[in-house]
């Protein structure tokens, strides 16, 4: 374990290592409750100068059109780091230099890695997104917090429809604050960004 560990961190090694160390803390932190999934998803901005067609065939080719992006960047880094450490070891390169060599190639092998894992979760997201685009007059329903939802950020919160249990990305307004478990009153819905505001709201 100890040669793994000064393996791991020596050398361009080093890189997916950090990067592993980052989704572990990250999942971590959603486990606590503290940030949601979707807390830094992709947005494309059509007002930014760039082939956004281009960049919406990318994305959706990855399944990162459906998925929150740390879903894929998980199974984007744990294959990255297990093939860079196996390259490295194969061929000898303990230099960061010579670590190139393996590296490079990885990054673009893996992404086509993360494709094929991430397959059936992109079809589970779809079939949710579906699910909620298809339910109407969510605005004055009751839902539940499945996590604390501020004005700052995107949340999650669970509503029932017909029998369906359907999570919709939610946030507050005037800095009103709905803790996990609590139920609030949806006031609004954003077309654009498909986000709902809620207010507390006691049964």
């Amino acid at each position: 374990m100890k040669e793994l560990l000064e393996f791991a961190f020596s050398g361009i090694n080093i890189i997916p290592t950090i990067l592993l160390i980052f989704i572990v803390v990250y999942w971590l932190i959603v486990v606590v409750g503290i940030v949601d999934v979707d807390s830094l998803d992709i947005d494309v901005d059509s007002d930014v100068d760039l082939d956004v067609d281009g960049l919406t065939s990318v994305l959706a080719f990855f399944n990162l059109d459906q998925l929150p992006l740390m879903i894929f960047l998980t199974f984007y880094t744990i294959p990255l780091w297990v093939v860079t450490l196996i390259g490295n070891d194969l061929f000898g390169f303990e230099s960061f230099a010579a670590g190139m060599i393996v590296l490079v190639p990885s990054m673009i092998f893996c992404l086509f890695i993360a494709k094929f894992l991430t397959i059936p979760f992109a079809l589970f997201y779809r079939k949710v997104r579906t699910e909620t685009e298809a339910v109407k007059d969510i605005v004055g329903k009751i839902c539940v917090a499945k996590l604390p939802i501020t004005s700052d950020r995107k949340s999650q919160a669970e509503i029932n429809v017909s029998g369906t249990s359907v999570l919709i990305s939610v946030k507050t307004r005037d800095g009103f604050t709905v803790n996990k478990g609590e139920t609030a009153l949806v006031i609004e819905h954003e077309k654009n960004s498909n986000l709902y505001y809620v207010e507390p709201y006691q049964l």
